[in-house]
């Protein structure tokens, strides 16, 4: 029986994804389909990842330049619930490891464990088996949890309430004849025909955790509001300090443990400043000012809504977008979206990527015409955000709505004591980064109270100055990543330190 470790992220939005899986699983002819068409689906449905084809290959049991459905796909088209979906996805995930969900479940048949003790049982010598990386283990107890073999408590984890099955085929489970049995499953065969696979052009790519040593070249890498940064010439936050020793933290991070952090931090950042290329988009570069907001608030809302769109989804440098934001700008376009009338022309300097953007910007605004008022005339800044998600999100901004906050909050036209909290634009190198200091208990977020989770995390890691910029620039020159290369000459507190 294998002992695969590395599960595709269908756990973050179970129903959502699950749905969708089964969806593809039902439309694949039983005669068979080429790769290319059940990759196509999959990309449609959000479930392909381009950069590990393996992962949902072998999750699903096929390979080939021939995609006949498995027994595995056969069963999941045949659900018609979700408790059959929930039921056909554990007996999968058993499969694929046994051993780890026989594990798991033993640990939390004593008592409630942490997620984070349960990695540490899992890296030490007392487990023998392949040791999942800590997202990947974060990857697959999402799934588990959300199909019901473990449930939560707080921010730990007990057996769930379809755990009783597996407990039994577990208890028939011994280690050591099943790793001397233990024969992994045949790797999915990837046709020779991916060179299409690169993201279409003008569609921006998802978002990274830049595992890189501080002297690579971030390029694309990096979502398209930081590429601009580069960590050439900015010195390394390592080895400045004493080393802080493991056992501070080997029980948890502490908030004395994440205090130091954050002066280590900013000790690096007061040497660093100069010498990083830090260039934070203002308002200025969109034509926004005070005065604007007194003449027509609303308007201004709306004008940072499409700077918002052409900064996150047009895929350009920042000087190709502060450009395209121009043209719309001198054009008249951007008046005409906000007014509601068609264009009555379009030089051809225009980006049609550019006016798309626009027009979605402009139709949402729209549709809360005294959005303003509300951002203003809030108790609270995370009042204020609410009132922004729910304007603008569902659907259409989720990270961008932080970077909104923020550049209301440099015009100084929103005021609140906890602004600070949502001027942080959570991306993944951020979160990353966050969570392997301690600060966060997982890099993930599914929604708009676990991103704000990590914009409270960002702004206590660095409380003062752009905490995205400055903790993706720290990840950079530290050469911060998963499987760390210098976890043992790090001086930081840090969960790879751990393994």
């Amino acid at each position: 029986m294998p002992q695969v470790v590395d599960l595709p992220q269908i756990g973050q939005d179970t129903r959502g994804a699950l749905v969708a899986l089964v969806r593809v699983c039902k439309e694949t002819p039983a005669k068979g389909e080429s790769f290319k068409d059940l990759r196509s689906r999959l990309r449609t449905a959000k479930l392909w990842d381009r950069d590990r084809p393996a992962v949902m290959l072998r999750f699903l049991g096929v390979g080939g330049s021939t995609i006949v459905p498995s027994p595995f796909m056969l069963a999941l088209g045949a659900c018609t619930g979700e408790d059959d979906t929930a039921i056909t996805v554990l007996d999968r995930v058993w499969h694929l490891n046994p051993l780890l969900g026989k594990t798991v479940l033993d640990l939390v048949a004593q008592r409630t464990y942490h997620k984070d003790e349960i990695y540490k049982h899992l890296a030490s010598a007392v487990y023998a088996g392949v040791v999942p990386s800590r997202p990947a283990l974060e990857i697959w107890l999402q799934i588990v949890i959300g199909a019901g073999l473990l449930r939560t408590v707080g921010i730990a984890v007990t057996a769930g309430p379809r755990a009783e099955k597996y407990i039994a085929l577990g208890a028939q489970i011994d280690p050591d004849e099943f790793l001397a049995e233990d024969r992994p499953e045949p790797e999915p065969v990837i046709p020779n025909m991916l060179d299409d696979d690169a993201a279409p052009a003008g569609e921006a790519a998802p978002e990274n955790s830049i595992p890189v040593a501080a002297t690579a070249p971030t390029g694309s890498l990096l979502p398209a509001p930081l590429r601009h940064l580069s960590a050439d010439n900015v010195p390394t936050p390592r080895n400045r300090e004493r080393v802080v020793p493991t056992s501070r933290f080997a029980q948890g991070f502490t908030d004395d443990v994440r205090a130091e952090t954050t002066s280590r931090i900013a000790s690096w950042w007061s040497d660093a400043v100069d010498k990083a290329r830090v260039a934070t988009y203002q308002p200025s570069d969109f034509g926004l000012d005070a005065e604007a907001w007194v003449e027509g608030a609303d308007e201004v809302v709306y004008r940072t809504a499409v700077a918002a769109a052409l900064a996150f989804r047009l895929d350009r440098d920042r000087a190709s977008v502060v450009a395209s934001f121009a043209a719309l700008d001198k054009a008249g376009v951007l008046g005409d979206l906000y007014q509601g009338t068609v264009p009555e022309n379009l030089p051809a300097q225009i980006d049609a990527r550019a006016l798309m953007l626009a027009s979605l910007a402009a139709r949402r605004c729209a549709e809360v015409p005294e959005l303003a008022a509300q951002l203003d005339g809030r108790a609270s800044a995370a009042d204020a955000f609410a009132s922004l998600d729910a304007a603008l999100g569902r659907g259409l901004f989720r990270t961008e709505l932080f970077w909104m906050m923020d550049m209301l909050g440099k015009l100084g036209v929103i005021r609140y004591d906890d602004l600070g909290d949502f001027t942080v634009t959570p991306h993944r190198i951020v979160r990353d980064t966050l969570f392997r200091l301690g600060f966060t208990d997982t890099p993930y977020a599914n929604d708009q109270a676990t991103l704000v989770v990590a914009t409270r995390a960002a702004r206590k890691a660095v409380p003062i100055g752009p905490a995205d910029e400055i903790l993706t620039l720290f990840a950079l020159a530290a050469g911060c990543a998963y499987d760390c290369a210098h976890r043992k000459s790090c001086d930081f507190p840090c969960r790879e330190r751990l393994e």
